[in-house]
């Protein structure tokens, strides 16, 4: 009889410690971002859960997933597992990597509300598991915001034939856009008219607005085509959207 009190004792004790975890607001911390070597936009932040209790977290394990405005999934990383002891808040790094291809290419150029969604899992006390979910929104600047390419009228320059190339953005992103655009002005068919380069050191929160006069191939007409750019990083290369000429 004593054996089944303590057990009542013991059970109640450890489902009212794992609804206090529960209850413990763990939370996403703030976050960082910047281009990676290996062509992603790194986003670094952490997961902070605090565990009152007298019992160990075991196994605690992280699934992060971001989301962008229209939905489309940009990453789903996983971190973890690890084990959070009584009486500790427990702060976990999170290192996100998302590939600048298809859906991640509109971070490059799109201001929006990423959806965040965090999720985890772990055992307790060896007799419950414990779940939390969290979802929050946030904002993202993007290191090309309004990005524009537009090609004028052809002119003589030092005897030549150019064509002068006007590039327009603005970097609403965390971070620094440090690097150089390749540019190539494609026509409606045939060879390249034209392409040039502009070198980039854009603080946050900074326009950027240069005209470039570059030669023009013989005969091009340039009209109907468009402006291939892509930004050079430090050992990699992304592909910019396309810009139509009229």
């Amino acid at each position: 009889m004593i054996a089944l009190v303590l057990i009542i004792v013991f059970v109640g004790i450890v489902v009212y410690s794992a609804v206090q975890v529960v209850k413990s607001q763990p939370r996403v911390g703030a976050s960082t971002a910047g281009f990676e070597s290996n062509g992603t936009i790194g986003i670094t932040t952490s997961f902070s859960l605090n565990n009152p209790t007298y019992f160990t977290i075991q196994q605690f394990g992280l699934q992060f997933r971001i989301l962008n405005e229209t939905g489309v999934l940009l990453v789903a990383s996983g971190a973890g597992p690890v084990n959070i002891p009584a009486g500790v808040n427990q702060t976990v790094p999170i290192a996100l990597y998302v590939p600048l291809t298809e859906a991640g290419t509109s971070l490059l150029t799109e201001n929006q509300n990423l959806s965040w969604n965090v999720w985890g899992n772990a055992s307790y006390a060896y007799l419950f598991s414990v779940s939390v979910d969290i979802s929050t929104q946030r904002s993202w600047g993007a290191p090309f915001d309004a990005l524009n390419a537009t090609v004028g009228t052809p002119l003589i320059v030092n005897g030549s034939e150019a064509i002068p190339v006007t590039l327009s953005f603005s970097n609403d992103a965390s971070f620094t856009v440090a690097g150089a655009i390749d540019f190539q002005v494609v026509p409606a068919s045939g060879p390249n008219c034209a392409q040039g380069s502009f070198v980039l050191n854009v603080p946050s929160g900074s326009p950027f607005a240069q005209t470039d006069n570059v030669a023009l191939r013989s005969g091009c007409d340039p009209s109907g085509g468009h402006v291939n750019a892509q930004f050079v990083g430090s050992g990699f290369t992304v592909s910019l959207p396309s810009e139509p000429i009229p």
